[in-house]
């Protein structure tokens, strides 16, 4: 099993800034000033930014107005989820040329599987700049990382954004990761590293040489473990050709911020709920199967919470109720934005596929 896992070349191609490549393919023009796809407006929020207006420090996420503010000459272009549908598919048919072990892991990410890969005798390397090549014809670019799992591959794929590409080979991995600082791990967010860095673990060397133990006390026994793993590059997942459907969810920038519950109930009964029914499907509440609900609000200030319940059966009262645990949180903030999610039964319960540290 080991052996088999450090002969594999696993890579993950990384499509730069893509919305606003499909945008410049649209609007010619747009190459040559900072824009944004995502709202301009006090309510907006920046969905990707070219390179251009990453100079200036914008970025995903963050509020249309403060974007405006770093760069008063960005322009805003409004999100066209077709057309970046359509593209990406385009590009899974590149993909599709070299080998059939692709797994999106999102419209514009892609593990590849090329260990049984034949073209340019077999070489990863050339063939995900071959790849690159092709892609860069249809107007689009992509970084890539190559390695024999996962995880280092998509690490790597930023080391030279955009449009390059980096290879980890598997006797390097444990010097490699070693030198990155904790953030660079997926699934350590602030709050993970808040924590680690209180106890004084800062970068992936501080965890390669710790006791398991302590990291245990200080993420829980499951994630403690599984970060002390991944930071000696333990990760055998394999490239999965077939997803599975785990959450569904839906949320609504409100028009304008809610003050009172009643409100904030009276928007789940006409309009959330609604849409989490037409997105599940149709059939009753009570006959849809679920692992648990959430319930998501986001402040005036963007900080947000999540409340959960396990829950065997949908039950849109369950929503009721984690609303009202939840608005005590604002402590008299505004409340910009709601979500619902329904997390689904897993039918394999015990594969880990990514941490889950947050």
């Amino acid at each position: 099993m080991v052996q088999d896992s450090q002969n594999r070349k696993i890579a993950l191609l990384d499509l730069d800034a893509f919305f606003a490549a499909v945008e410049v393919l649209k609007q010619p023009k747009l190459a040559h000033v900072p824009f944004a796809v995502g709202g301009g407006g006090e309510r907006g929020v920046v969905a990707t930014a070219n390179y251009l207006a990453r100079k200036f420090g914008v970025r995903s996420a963050m509020p249309g107005h403060q974007a405006r503010r770093l760069c008063p000459e960005l322009v805003f272009v409004k999100p066209d989820m077709a057309a970046y549908k359509a593209m990406s598919k385009r590009v899974q048919e590149v993909l599709l040329q070299y080998t059939d072990r692709v797994e999106p892991a999102s419209i514009d990410e892609f593990y590849l599987d090329l260990t049984e890969n034949t073209a340019f005798q077999g070489s990863a390397s050339l063939t995900l700049e071959a790849i690159r090549a092709e892609l860069r014809e249809l107007g689009v670019s992509a970084s890539a990382g190559i390695s024999s799992q996962k995880m280092v591959a998509k690490i790597a794929s930023e080391d030279h954004k955009p449009d390059g590409q980096s290879v980890v080979p598997p006797q390097q991995i444990v010097q490699y990761l070693a030198a990155l600082p904790l953030r660079r791990i997926p699934g350590v967010g602030p709050k993970s590293q808040e924590r680690l860095a209180a106890a004084g673990f800062h970068n992936v060397s501080d965890i390669q040489t710790c006791d398991p133990q302590k990291l245990q006390r200080i993420l829980g026994e499951h994630s403690g473990m599984l970060l002390f793993q991944r930071c000696l590059g333990i990760d055998e997942r394999p490239i999965q050709t077939t997803r599975l459907r785990k959450q569904i969810s839906v949320e609504e920038t409100l028009h304008r911020d809610f003050k009172h519950l009643k409100e904030a109930e009276r928007f789940l009964e006409t309009t959330l709920l609604a849409s989490l029914k037409r997105r599940a499907g149709d059939g009753r509440w009570q006959d849809m199967k679920a692992k648990g609900q959430t319930l998501k609000l986001k402040f005036s200030d963007f900080n947000q919470t999540t409340v959960s319940r396990v829950s065997n059966r949908v039950s849109p009262s369950l929503y009721y109720q984690l609303l009202a645990e939840a608005w005590p949180r604002a402590k008299g903030r505004t409340i910009r934005l709601i979500g619902l999610g329904i997390t689904l039964p897993d039918p394999d319960e015990d594969r880990q596929l990514e941490l889950e540290l947050e």
